[in-house]
Formats: C-alpha cells, structure tokens, sequence
C-alpha cells in the first residue's frame, strides 16, 4: 500500500501537472471549469484545491497511482479516473480499486481524522511522545494508526523501529525518552529514504511484481540483519506481517 512517501510523491506530480490550469474534463462535472489552486498531504491522503472553493479528496488505497498522459492517449487499463487541464491528463490507474475519491466544499471526516503528519506537521521527538503517551499497546501498531500519526503503514514502521533499534511489540507505555527520540529519528531517516525512492512522474512502489526490494528489514525474514548479522524474524502483529532483528531490536515491555 503506498504510504507517505509515495503519496507525497503523486502530490508532487499532481502539482506540477495541475496548479494553475482550469480543468477542462474530469470524472466529476463538479470539478470542470474551475482552476486548481494547491495540492496538499495529509498522511496517506492528497487534497486538490479548485477555485470556488471546491475540494478533491483523494487516497490511493492500496494499488492506486497517478500517471501523466496527454488528453488525446487511450484509456489506460485498470484506470477509474481522470483530470483534463491545459494539454495535462491526469489518470488515476487502480487494479484493485481500493482507492478514494471524494469531492466536497469542506474539509471531509477521514481527513480531519487524522493524527499529526511527520512531514507536514514536522512532527519531532517531544510530539511523537506525546501522541503515544497514556495509550498502552505495541508500539508498531501505534504508529500505523492513522489517528496517531498520520501516512505510517506496514513498510515506514518496519523500518523505522529497526532504525530505533526497538522491538515492535514493545508496548508504547514502557518506551523510554531516549527510546522515543531514537524512534523520532528512525522514522525520519525511513521517510527521508522513502522519498529518495521517488524519482520523476512514475512512482515506484515495493510491493510492484516486478519490484526489487530496496529496504533493509521489510519483507527480509530469513536474511541476516545489516547491523548485527542475527536472522532476521517474522511474526503477525496486529494482523499485519513484522519483520525485525531478535538480536539487536530491544523490547520494552
């Protein structure tokens, strides 16, 4: 599922392919003949600003992509949407139509939902500790909440707590401040390296058939860990697959 990295990734692109044109075509009659004004992030989802006050919500779920064509190129396959402006089509593909696609004139509930997002927000060590005090469970189920911090899933936290050198079945109220602001940092260093990941208008996402992986911990059960060479482990962890290091990943319980 793409995650903050990817998504700010087709905020990007949406930005630089929309602000400023008037929308000419699009899935919705509601959104043509108004300009684009911004294109924001929040967490996992993209918020298109249109002259008049208009709004586009948008989340990609668990397949979905932007991809840049021009208004005159076939339907792409598995595409559900589409943005026409200024010689720029936007084309929202999505195999497994998982994705989220939401016009309004006010903020919507999903988006005012959500917790602090660490780029947006620049969400540092003293907040991180405040958003997962008082709650007592595991601290990668924690961060995957979306309610908690905002655009973590499966791959951010993975990395992020072998970065913090943390268990991820430590349970949040155990952590340590010092334990807390090597997380602030693991997470930091796992998105700075997400983005690094995103080059140009096509979006390049790990969970791709035909993907290389390019993370340390995530999906490596088996192998030994980059840092201190124990076999890296894999269990379920509030329905999600974990991979972490029994080595060297502390657990705070």
């Amino acid at each position: 599922m793409p995650e903050l990295p990817e998504v700010e990734h087709a905020r990007g692109c949406l930005e630089r392919w929309l602000r400023g044109r008037v929308v000419t075509r699009a899935f919705a009659r509601a959104l043509v003949g108004r300009r684009v004004e911004s294109v924001t992030r929040r967490g996992k989802w993209v918020r298109v600003s249109l002259s008049d006050g208009m709004l586009l919500f948008a989340h990609l779920g668990m397949t979905g992509r932007w991809m840049r064509r021009a208004p005159d190129d076939p339907r792409e396959r598995w595409e559900r949407a589409r943005i026409d402006a200024g010689g720029v089509s936007a084309r929202l593909v999505d195999p497994r139509r998982f994705g989220k696609l939401v016009v309004a004139r006010t903020d919507t509930p999903a988006w005012r939902a959500l917790g602090p997002d660490p780029v947006a927000d620049r969400l540092d060590a003293r907040a991180l500790g405040e958003r997962l005090r008082g709650r007592s469970r595991a601290v990668k189920e924690a961060l995957m909440d979306q309610a908690v911090v905002s655009g973590v899933g499966n791959i951010l936290a993975t990395e992020a707590l072998w970065n913090a050198r943390l268990d991820p079945r430590s349970r949040t109220d155990a952590l340590t401040v010092a334990d807390v602001r090597a997380l602030s940092r693991g997470l930091r260093a796992a998105i700075a390296y997400g983005l690094s990941l995103q080059k140009g208008d096509d979006a390049a996402y790990a969970q791709d058939a035909d993907a290389e992986n390019p993370f340390r911990v995530y999906g490596r059960s088996g192998e030994p860990c980059p840092r201190c060479r124990t076999p890296l482990a894999r269990i379920v962890l509030g329905g999600r697959s974990t991979t972490f290091c029994p080595g060297c990943q502390v657990r705070r319980v």
